[in-house]
């Protein structure tokens, strides 16, 4: 039986977590060892006595042959933190994971890795901004890596699979269908595994996903990752745990601004005045990564919308306040506030200050 097998079936065992599974790596030539050690031996974890008991209790009770089997027949693998082929960002971090399981294709382990997380209640500015930023990202090269869940983070997979390319889903429980969340996600994450990307994990199959798992998760994200970038949550979204994983361990922090009324973007604001990167369009990204935009990427990130060149038009002659233009553009508030947005970003026209604009001629 693989070594690796042996590590999977300590990790079924909850009390041990990825930095006792590092300690027993340590201690032991192989997981094998440490899976026949006495409990004389395995003082050094410090488990409780009646923790202790459990294990060997739980030990007994276990088929090893039967556990590979199980995860055979639902198409996870799985890699230990010393194979070469794990990812070398996610080695580097404090407590990197002890063992991955991981459906689909596993980006090789020096892949350039780039994650983009937010609110699950995304906004029309949030719609529009994900993809006029991630899908540069992607067509350069760089493999994005989000949570799966609703909103920014599965509009931003989205952006990878559209164009059939690789993108990585990090889940807090069980990468099986039966357990993998959000439930409705199912069906994406096969559209994920399909177009080269995979989903993985460090809880094994049918972990559920409880609460305190998507902050250890979040360190997984950052830690696979070059740079993170947060585009809208409030001053309360687990996405700010991501974003100080990222500082942490090191890693470059974007964040993309917002109106400053708006509650889903105190976050990315409050995290620009205390030093991460604003960003407006791919190429801040993409610079501050060493990776040259091509000229499609360029010309992406600077196209006018239809709703853009509507505004443009009323704004031909005088400045008008942002009422008087929606009355004008015939548009909803929410569209009109993103396009101005936008279109403040690429030059094109000037805040006045009281909720007032002009074109820049």
């Amino acid at each position: 039986m693989e070594d690796i097998y042996y590590l999977h079936c300590l990790n079924l065992f909850p009390s041990l977590g990825p930095k006792r599974l590092g300690l027993l790596g340590n201690m032991f030539e192989s997981f094998e060892q440490a899976w026949h050690a006495n409990p004389q031996d395995l003082a050094p974890l410090a488990l409780t006595p009646d923790n202790l008991r459990a294990f060997f209790e739980f030990k007994n009770n276990i088929n090893i042959e039967e556990e590979k089997l199980k995860l055979d027949q639902l198409s996870i693998k799985i890699i230990a933190f010393d194979n070469p082929k794990y990812p070398n960002l996610l080695q580097e971090i404090p407590t990197p994971p002890a063992i991955l399981y991981w459906r689909g294709t596993l980006p090789s382990h020096d892949s350039l890795m780039f994650s983009v997380v937010g609110t699950r209640k995304i906004t029309t500015y949030g719609r529009s901004v994900v993809p006029q930023l991630v899908a540069p990202l992607v067509d350069a090269g760089v493999t994005i890596v989000s949570g799966l869940a609703y909103g920014v983070d599965s509009l931003a997979h989205k952006q990878a699979v559209d164009k059939n390319k690789p993108t990585v889903a990090v889940l807090g429980g069980g990468i099986d269908d039966a357990t993998l969340y959000p439930k409705p996600h199912v069906l994406f994450a096969h559209e994920i595994i399909n177009t080269g990307g995979c989903i993985i994990s460090e809880y094994p199959p049918k972990t559920p996903s409880f609460k305190q798992n998507f902050v250890a998760r979040d360190r997984i994200i950052s830690g696979l990752s070059m740079g993170t970038l947060i585009v809208e949550c409030d001053l309360k979204s687990g996405s700010l745990i991501t974003a100080k994983y990222a500082l942490d361990q090191n890693r470059r922090l974007f964040a993309v601004p917002g109106p400053i009324y708006a509650s889903e973007s105190r976050g990315p604001n409050n995290l620009i005045k205390m030093g991460a990167q604003l960003v407006t369009e791919s190429s801040d990204i993409l610079n501050d990564l060493n990776i040259i935009p091509t000229k499609s990427e360029i010309t992406f990130a600077s196209d006018i919308t239809p709703q853009e060149e509507t505004i443009l038009a009323i704004l031909k002659t005088e400045p008008l306040i942002i009422d008087e233009i929606i009355n004008s553009a015939k548009l909803d508030a929410a569209t009109v506030t993103t396009a101005l947005t936008f279109l403040e970003m690429k030059g094109r026209i000037k805040n006045l200050g009281g909720q007032q604009y002009a074109r820049v001629h």
